[in-house]
């Protein structure tokens, strides 16, 4: 009976850390364009719409990945503008179900249910982070970087590796690989 007991709740626990909320990370970038060649780059604008959270940190976090790829601010004649956009939303994950159950009869009377059921997650709060790359010369949006699905807690200075960590796995989508030489 213990043994059952402890199985049912190994069972749970390993459901309900599967059910949390993982950052997804994604890119986009205009085909055809050349990415080598494209090393320095300026902050075009910076906007964080996460209360208590300091625009320069996060800008500071993302320098650090971009010059551990290589990468190089300048102020003058920059190859890329960069803007970064950081802001908090409801979560859109999540389904609805409706579930029905039946009991068995215990003496003369059986039982029927009828409920609603949701997935775990649906409508916390996440952080999302934005980073556009623009060609200076063309002005023209050549890359755009996001990462879904922060936890809000990882926006406070005690988890600053977290965040850090965030921003590297966000910026090293750049330059796409697929299109480096």
């Amino acid at each position: 009976m213990m043994l059952n007991i402890s199985r049912l709740f190994v069972i749970t626990a390993l459901m309900l850390l599967g059910a949390c909320a993982q950052t997804r990370y994604s890119d986009d970038f205009k085909s055809g364009t050349e990415f080598n060649g494209l090393k320095t780059y300026q902050w075009r604008s910076v906007a964080v719409d996460i209360g208590g959270t300091d625009k320069d940190f996060l800008q500071r976090l993302a320098d650090t990945q971009l010059r551990a790829q290589g990468f190089v601010a300048t102020d003058k004649e920059p190859d890329l503008l960069l803007d970064l956009q950081v802001f908090s939303r409801v979560s859109s994950g999540g389904n609805t179900s409706i579930g029905i159950g039946i009991g068995m009869p215990v003496g003369r009377h059986g039982s029927v249910g009828l409920g609603t059921g949701q997935i775990l997650g649906k409508g916390k709060q996440e952080g999302v982070i934005v980073v556009d790359v623009t060609q200076t010369k063309s002005n023209t949006l050549i890359w755009r970087g996001t990462a879904e699905g922060i936890p809000l807690i990882n926006f406070s200075l005690k988890a600053e590796h977290k965040l850090s960590e965030s921003f590297a796995q966000l910026l090293q989508q750049f330059p796409p690989k697929s299109s480096a030489k």
